[in-house]
């Protein structure tokens, strides 16, 4: 998620816990001061050493773990997560809101597969990259956790599969030859005739959760996404692909921000996800493309969702309770979060000592096998931890990976903060111009194609101050996920001794972001 690869312009007593750990953390970042991070300083410009910083915010995680174990000995999220029904104003406006965004989503995706594939080729004046690393990539992952998941209504891969089982439907009601030779094309979109997706014993973390629909999900729409697979036996194996596809692009290819290489991408995934539609029924999707399960998983924070075809308001992180996991879903999250710590890592002196002198498809092989052994670090490090809270509390190690994988995406949620905020708010601005020239020709459709970045918008301090408090707060939040769902599984003594060993990895992970981050 590093748009610095390509060339362009510029959340009584025992309610107290949170507060308390968010006073310890606000405490010692007070005492630690800001750091300046990457994109808009370097190690020099901290005025404190950046291991000093590491380490008392990974404190702070410690002394929110005391404190969740001192005030916090029932669960709450999961009393919370179904949320109060908002009043008719608002689910009207989400009903026109998500028509309208069906729409931009159908023209967003026409426009960048032109400009990839037919604008000009120069990433600087081409919308494509700045559209998708940035606008698309890094600022719908703020969107989800803010506000909801408004991919759900956006997402045009979607939208063209339910037109095509229209379109299907209808056909099929034409004189039997017409039909047969319709059908005789095998494109069965129709979930009701397409091969139902493989079925699978439900976990326990699926039935906690497949009685709710997926937080910020649209409401089933008869017309729309018929129910041809079994939510809880849904398989996200195929999303991993899709989304370490994109990361690869993204992070690893050496010639990422050429346009053609996104509009071949933007093609090649399209037609993926409409086959696989048409093969294992539209339901599929919400399974196998890989930005919905991203957005999908990361709205399970938001106040905003919709259950039964409502709009709810509910306490931030309370969807994590009910997020339901399937096959893939912990090798997913693992993914996202290990591609986001590689993209720190590759500013840091020892990679840029391994990575310096190569170009081209040699840069390719070596980012590629980086970014897969950053993956698998950090994949071991939360597989140690469950192990080691397996031998305490004697639970398996799959069913404990999947109960506690959702306290990841605070934390992923917070590396994309932390490394990509200054992008989405200076480098975003270039949004502005290139809509009225999307192609590069010249154009200025809607009088903006001068706009000129303004560096001024936020200082260097304030970017700081976002960036190194994410990293921080994102672990907090990650623990008192975590600790939330030991509570809920075992009696409070066992719940917090089993939590030692993900609190380590928590450490880690703490002081291993803080340091990529600033760059040290």
């Amino acid at each position: 998620m590093s748009p610095k690869r390509f060339d362009h312009p510029g959340r009584r007593l025992r309610s107290r816990a949170p507060a308390a750990a968010a006073l310890a953390a606000a405490a010692l970042w007070a005492w630690a001061g800001p750091a300046a991070a990457h994109g808009v300083g370097g190690r020099t410009d901290l005025p404190v050493p950046a291991w000093q910083l590491a380490w008392a915010a990974a404190f702070a995680v410690a002394a929110s773990f005391v404190a969740l174990g001192m005030f916090w000995d029932t669960p709450k999220f999961r009393a919370v997560a179904a949320g109060r029904i908002l009043p008719r104003p608002f689910q009207v406006a989400c009903r026109v809101q998500s028509r309208l965004v069906a729409a931009v989503g159908l023209l967003a995706l026409a426009v960048l597969l032109y400009a990839g594939l037919a604008g000009n080729t120069n990433p600087s004046v081409n919308i494509a990259p700045v559209a998708v690393y940035i606008v698309f990539w890094v600022g719908l992952q703020v969107v989800s956790v803010l506000v909801g998941d408004v991919w759900s209504h956006m997402n045009p891969f979607r939208s063209i599969a339910d037109a095509s089982a229209r379109l299907w439907a209808r056909l099929q009601s034409r004189p039997p030859e017409a039909e047969r030779e319709a059908g005789s094309t095998g494109c069965e979109i129709s979930g009701n005739s397409a091969r139902p997706w493989p079925e699978r014993p439900v976990s326990a973390a699926d039935r906690s959760g497949d009685h709710n629909s997926s937080p910020g999900a649209p409401d089933a729409d008869p017309g729309s996404l018929p129910a041809d697979t079994d939510r809880g036996a849904g398989n996200e194996w195929w999303a991993v692909a899709a989304i370490f596809g994109f990361v690869w692009l993204e992070l690893a290819l050496h010639d990422n921000s050429e346009p053609r290489v996104l509009g071949v991408y933007l093609a090649a995934y399209t037609a993926a996800l409409l086959v696989g539609a048409a093969v294992f029924g539209r339901g599929w999707l919400r399974d196998a493309e890989g930005f919905g399960v991203l957005f999908t998983k990361l709205s399970a924070m938001a106040p905003l969702h919709r259950d039964g075809g409502a709009l709810r308001l509910r306490a931030p992180l309370a969807g994590l309770a009910v997020l339901p996991m399937r096959r893939g879903s912990v090798a997913f999250i693992l993914v996202v979060l290990g591609s986001t710590t590689f993209d720190g890592f590759t500013r840091s002196s020892i990679w840029l000592d391994i990575a310096a002198e190569r170009t081209g498809w040699g840069l390719t092989a070596v980012n590629t096998v980086g970014m897969v052994f950053i993956i698998l670090v950090v994949a071991v490090l939360y597989r140690a931890a469950i192990a080691a809270m397996a031998a305490v509390t004697g639970d398996t190690e799959r069913e404990l990976a999947e109960v506690f994988a959702p306290a990841l995406l605070p934390i992923a949620a917070a590396y994309t903060v932390a490394h990509y905020f200054s992008y989405l708010l200076l480098e975003g601005q270039q949004i502005i111009a290139l809509v009225s020239d999307p192609f590069g020709r010249g154009r200025d459709f809607f009088g903006t194609a001068t706009y000129l970045v303004d560096y001024t918008l936020i200082s260097t301090d304030a970017i700081a101050w976002t960036q190194t408090a994410a990293i921080a707060v994102g672990h907090v939040l990650a623990v008192a996920v975590a600790h939330d769902r030991a509570v809920e599984r075992w009696p409070r003594r066992l719940a917090v001794r089993s939590q030692y060993p993900m609190l380590a990895v928590m450490v880690c992970y703490t002081v291993i972001g803080l340091l990529l981050l600033l760059g040290a």
